[in-house]
């Protein structure tokens, strides 16, 4: 059947067909086979939906205001290299879930209301008299990207969650008795003597006999059997031996260059200082000031001008704040200043240096190049002979056949089993750099031929599977260092344990650690205060919890890999809380009821959103990012 397909895709009317397929999913989107695309929307939650346009607005608007936040030192690209494209979306998701819901429930907010909330806002408030006024509520509204009817919307949404958060978290206060006794559990230490018993200063194991050895393996025949093992013949296309035949001329390389220029041109950069004011007038005075020589932030720290100064460092005409207050700057010399109206708001500049743009010549790039022009012409010829590989097959030839008609080498590989080892225990080469085909190689069955797959390094690959050896039990001589090691481990574990055993039990009988530690040489007694939260560095994080779960008196043991010690302790005295004051039960309390309070959100939120169907759109995703 693999073969009829092969040959029915290498038809030119096959080939049109599977190409007007294509077409149609970048056209329409792929969607779901019974609902369709999501139209125009990112993410639909139930029944409402985050449109392109909103997504892209409100990602613009969070990569500007982190933008500005870093005077130009964040980048959207950077952004997008932290997942906050991805954060955000699903914070819109959770509030598109909750305004579902408000629908649903018939919650409104009224105009009084969204003043209020409007007149919270520092950003809203006259500098001088402290009191929301309209200028400075536009101005600010300009300044974060938003018109008044954005913000309103936003605002009325806002305040419509909270009015449904807040019933949620009502009245949410843990019991003054539960503080108590949680203070007074995370406050409680306990006193713990311990011996600590070196793993060296027990005895060697004797040497083993067989008949120990083959009990050993009689007993454990899963760990001891002989593994499967397959044996494979393997037809490997690298573009790697390709680019060995491939010598580009200067002619090809030139035209390279020509077309790939813009890659080795360094833009001009400039750094400069930058004053947002609300008007022009503002704008020129400034400007005049900082001509003067005087510094930016004396100057808004004088005029009582809201914020800080913008200082941008070698930023180019692309990656700035506003790029027509950028144009005027680069329009200037070093030294210059000027008041330009941007597109949120008027600025004040002034340049303060300027880094020249350089071009590469191709003398300078000539080796890089080369080096690129081969890797992509093998890459090429690559395809070419992996599709002329494929064909011949298709028209049914064996691999071996195929391999021989493309002048490939078919290679034959040793059994090996699923770790890539041979019978001797060595590992395969071509398996340990390309895991992929130990994979490929263990889902084939018997004188089966794979397709062909291609390896994390970029190489194709084809195998058949010439010989499956099945698993079986084996002779001692065949796994004797490994028995035997095995067996040395046992009998050292069983040593440990019984010294442990023997510790714990003159513990539990009441003899002095002092006297226990005299019984083996190099052993030691410590006396430790283990706080709950806070790890004592001699006692291992798992023995400290077993400590805190027993009665004085009782005693336990563990094995520090990290020192080869057996540590045996017991538990002396527990220490109690000190009592707590008012002031302090109160104080955790209000921090316990806000970690209760953001756990029933968290809850409520998650359920919320698991009640509606959530489709997304990634394609549409990437649109609103500009990725698509």
């Amino acid at each position: 059947m693999l073969e009829a397909m092969r040959k029915s895709l290498r038809s030119p009317i096959s080939v049109a067909f599977l190409l007007l397929i294509v077409l149609s999913f970048v056209v329409w989107g792929t969607g779901d086979i019974f609902q369709g695309g999501t139209g125009d929307a990112v993410v639909i939650v139930g029944p409402e939906k985050i449109t392109v346009d909103e997504y892209a607005s409100t990602w613009r608007r969070e990569v500007n205001s982190r933008i500005r936040a870093s005077n130009g030192k964040f980048s959207e690209i950077e952004a997008k290299e932290r997942g906050m494209d991805d954060q955000l979306l699903e914070r819109m998701i959770s509030e598109t879930a909750l305004d579902a819901k408000l629908n649903e429930l018939g919650v409104s907010v009224s105009r009084r209301m969204m003043l209020e909330y409007a007149k919270g806002y520092e950003a809203f408030k006259d500098p001088l008299t402290g009191e929301f006024t309209d200028d400075q509520y536009l101005l600010a509204l300009t300044q974060a990207q938003l018109t008044p009817k954005m913000f309103e919307s936003e605002a009325k949404a806002d305040l419509g969650r909270r009015q449904v958060m807040s019933v949620i978290v009502d009245g949410v206060s843990a019991p003054i008795s539960y503080t108590r006794n949680l203070m007074a559990f995370q406050q409680e230490m306990r006193q713990v003597e311990s011996v600590f018993l070196p793993s060296s200063s027990l005895p060697s194991p004797s040497e083993p006999t067989r008949e120990q050895l083959q009990k050993m393996i009689d007993q454990n025949p899963a760990q001891f059997a002989i593994p499967e093992r397959r044996a494979a013949t393997l037809v490997l296309i690298s573009a790697r031996d390709l680019e060995l035949d491939i010598q580009p001329t200067e002619e090809e390389l030139r035209a390279t260059f020509d077309f790939r220029k813009a890659e080795f041109t360094k833009l001009e950069t400039r750094s400069w200082v930058q004053v947002p004011t609300q008007d022009q007038v503002t704008a020129d005075l400034v400007s005049k000031r900082l001509q003067a020589g005087e510094e930016a932030a004396d100057i808004m720290l004088d005029m009582k001008l809201d914020g800080t100064p913008i200082v941008l460092s070698d930023a180019d005409v692309s990656n700035s704040p506003d790029d027509q207050i950028a144009e005027a700057v680069f329009a200037a010399v070093t030294g210059d200043t000027g008041a330009t109206e941007g597109r949120f708001a008027w600025a004040a500049w002034k340049l303060q240096s300027i880094t020249a743009g350089e071009e590469q010549t191709f003398e300078e790039v000539q080796d890089q190049l080369r080096e690129d022009f081969t890797r992509e012409e093998a890459r090429n010829r690559l395809f070419e002979i992996m599709g002329d590989f494929e064909g011949s097959r298709g028209d049914g030839m064996t691999m071996d056949e195929a391999a021989e008609a493309q002048n490939l080498v078919a290679i034959s590989l040793p059994p090996v089993d699923r770790s890539g080892l041979d019978e001797t225990s060595e590992a395969v080469e071509f398996f340990t750099k390309s895991p992929e085909m130990l994979e490929t190689l263990f889902l084939l069955d018997e004188l089966v031929e794979s397709d062909i797959e291609e390896t994390e390094q970029g190489d194709f690959y084809a195998l058949s599977v010439d010989e499956i050896v099945s698993a079986r039990n084996p002779e001692l001589d065949e796994v004797f260092e490994q028995v035997k090691s095995a067996w040395t481990l046992q009998q050292t574990s069983n040593a440990l344990r019984a010294l442990a055993d023997s510790a714990k039990a003159a513990f539990d009988a009441g003899e002095a650690a002092s006297d226990i530690a005299a019984k083996h040489p190099q052993a030691r007694v410590e006396i430790a205060i283990l706080n709950r939260y806070q790890p004592e560095p001699t006692i291992p994080p798992s023995l400290a919890r077993q400590l805190f779960a027993m009665e004085p008196g009782q005693s336990t043991y563990v094995f520090s890999g990290a020192t080869e010690e057996i540590i045996v302790s017991r538990l002396q005295t527990i220490i109690p809380a000190p009592l707590a004051s008012d002031a302090s039960l109160l104080l955790s309390r209000a921090q316990l009821d806000q970690e209760l309070s953001r756990d029933i959100e968290s809850q409520f939120i998650n359920g919320l959103r698991s009640s509606y169907t959530i489709r997304r759109d990634n394609r549409l995703k990437d649109l609103a990012l500009g990725d698509g």
